[in-house]
């Protein structure tokens, strides 16, 4: 007969405060730290070498792609990922982690009780398969704008470091910033193009010292390596799954999130006919090309 492996338990809810063995010792450094909190999942993940990732609502498709990729990369050196839960950068970050099978922790401005945004329900879910959803606030609690400050002071004081990726001048993830400033925490922030406002608190906080982020590379080298196995093997991104000698690798090397000429990939390409056109279903079926107006492809925003 074949063999049946265990169900995986179910999240459950859990209680701390500050006299809990599992409460994280980085909320003992920080001001005003949170007399009790509640959440569902594994509470032993606060207590795990972290980095939060947060940044905008409203990005770019580039900012998407980079905040996913770089938080899968951490993730799968063994980082636990911290954000908000939000819309945009922050849910990127949190799927980024779970691409790979890592752990991640979602801080929330709500009671326990309560998802917010509501269509992060089940990423909230995936989220405590593996890592967990903590927060400060009592069930029943509503997401009001003064419960977001106090959300961002929770992240920054979880992580060693806070890399900001996509921030306007003046907005949550600038906030989060500040409180890791205060909190004697290590500041990164990733550069955009000048134009942008997505990209004016990133170039704030670079001029004013954080740490410039290329890559996971620029965040391993500030605060370190870690020997940490993943709680499972983590698993390759989609676009490491291709064959590196095919057609569909040979032509997502070339993409980019604007889009390139179709014609001119094709007039590149030095094989045959038949396994261009092999390579290109490739890509569509794994979600990883979208085609755009004027003959145009470009790389899934979901790809690294």
């Amino acid at each position: 007969m074949p063999m049946t492996l265990p169900d995986r338990p179910a999240p459950a809810d859990f209680h701390l405060d500050e006299d809990s063995s599992l409460w994280p010792d980085l909320w003992r450094e920080i001001a005003r730290p949170p007399a009790r909190v509640q959440g569902r999942g594994d509470p032993a993940i606060l207590a795990t070498p972290a980095v939060a990732i947060v940044g905008t609502r409203r990005p770019t498709p580039r900012g998407v792609a980079f905040a996913r990729g770089l938080a899968a990369r951490l993730a799968a050196a063994g980082w636990t990922i911290v954000s908000g839960l939000a819309r945009g950068i922050d849910a990127a970050a949190h799927q980024g982690a779970l691409d790979v099978g890592g752990r991640t922790v979602a801080v929330m401005a709500t009671g326990c009780d309560r998802t917010y945004p509501r269509d992060h329900r089940a990423l909230r879910s995936a989220i405590e398969e593996t890592g967990c959803s903590v927060t400060e606030f009592p069930p029943g609690t509503a997401p009001l704008p003064s419960h977001f400050p106090q959300r961002n002071r929770l992240i920054a004081g979880l992580a060693l470091g806070v890399v900001v990726v996509e921030a306007p001048a003046h907005s949550g993830a600038m906030n989060t910033a500040w409180h890791a400033v205060d909190f004697d925490r290590e500041v990164f922030a990733v550069p955009g193009p000048v134009e942008t406002g997505q990209s004016r608190g990133c170039h704030r906080l670079l001029r004013q010292g954080a740490h410039l982020v290329e890559s996971a590379a620029d965040v391993a080298g500030v605060l370190g390596q870690l020997a940490l196995p993943l709680p499972v093997p983590a698993r390759p991104l989609p676009h490491e799954r291709l064959d590196p000698h095919g057609a569909a690798a040979w032509i997502f090397a070339r993409l980019d999130l604007e889009g390139v000429s179709r014609d001119d990939l094709r007039d590149r390409w030095p094989g045959a006919e038949d396994l261009w056109q092999e390579g290109l279903l490739d890509l569509e079926v794994a979600g990883l090309i979208r085609r755009l107006p004027g003959g145009l492809l470009a790389r899934s925003i979901w790809a690294d």
